[in-house]
């Protein structure tokens, strides 16, 4: 059965579980970013921004034009010049999505992995940070069909299930989930019944976890 790792304080430290993951605030797009990869490590990112503003520690990312002009190239490039560093180090990368990022939803996600930039790239996603609260209020159409489009991907190998509520007009921030809550339920009824039921899953608290575990039974 796949593991349920807890997902460290402020989005920066090691998982429990194997195999362990270790959550950076780093940004994969700068020059710098391949001196944090670690020998034998699966290292979680958030998936590039620009906009120095960025709160990677409370997941807070400012939209910038960038984004949707040059955003998906400059990440491929970023990812392409680790590739022999990772293979080199027996690493792997696993970009997190969310609103604010170079990757932000399942047509960003779908184009960089229709030609991956390499074998070791993985996605951690995120379906919360991916949606805005307009989209959170309707969630009961919008997760379904995310988590049906990012489960033909193979690289998709992990899931963060978190509850969300809307924090500003453009964004959500992820709470511990609680299946009373609709877009909860909402978010574990999807999925229970896409691919991602039977892949890695992340959550925020021990409570979580064990939620989770009974999902699994029923």
């Amino acid at each position: 059965m796949p593991t349920t790792h807890l997902i460290p304080t402020r989005n920066l430290g090691t998982s429990e579980g194997q195999p362990p993951f270790t959550f950076i605030h780093d940004n994969p797009l700068a020059p710098e970013f391949a001196s944090v990869i670690e020998p034998k490590t699966r290292v979680v990112a958030w998936a590039g921004w620009f906009d120095e503003a960025a709160d990677p520690a409370c997941a807070v990312f400012p939209s910038d034009h960038r984004l949707w002009t040059t955003g998906l190239d400059a990440l491929r490039g970023a990812i392409a010049s680790l590739d022999p560093i990772l293979v080199e180090r027996d690493a792997y990368l696993s970009l997190r999505p969310a609103c604010g990022l170079v990757l932000s939803d399942p047509h960003s996600i779908a184009a960089l992995l229709k030609e991956p930039p390499s074998e070791r790239l993985r996605i951690q996603v995120d379906p919360i940070a991916m949606l805005t609260p307009e989209m959170a209020s309707h969630a009961e159409d919008h997760l379904p069909r995310m988590l049906d489009k990012l489960g033909h991907f193979e690289a998709c190998d992990a899931i963060v299930l978190a509850g969300g509520k809307p924090e500003d007009p453009g964004r959500m921030i992820h709470q511990p989930l609680d299946a009373s809550r609709p877009i909860d339920s909402a978010l574990l009824a999807s999925w229970r019944e896409s691919a991602f039921a039977a892949r890695n899953v992340f959550v925020l608290t021990e409570d979580c976890r064990a939620l989770i575990q009974r999902e699994r039974i029923a």
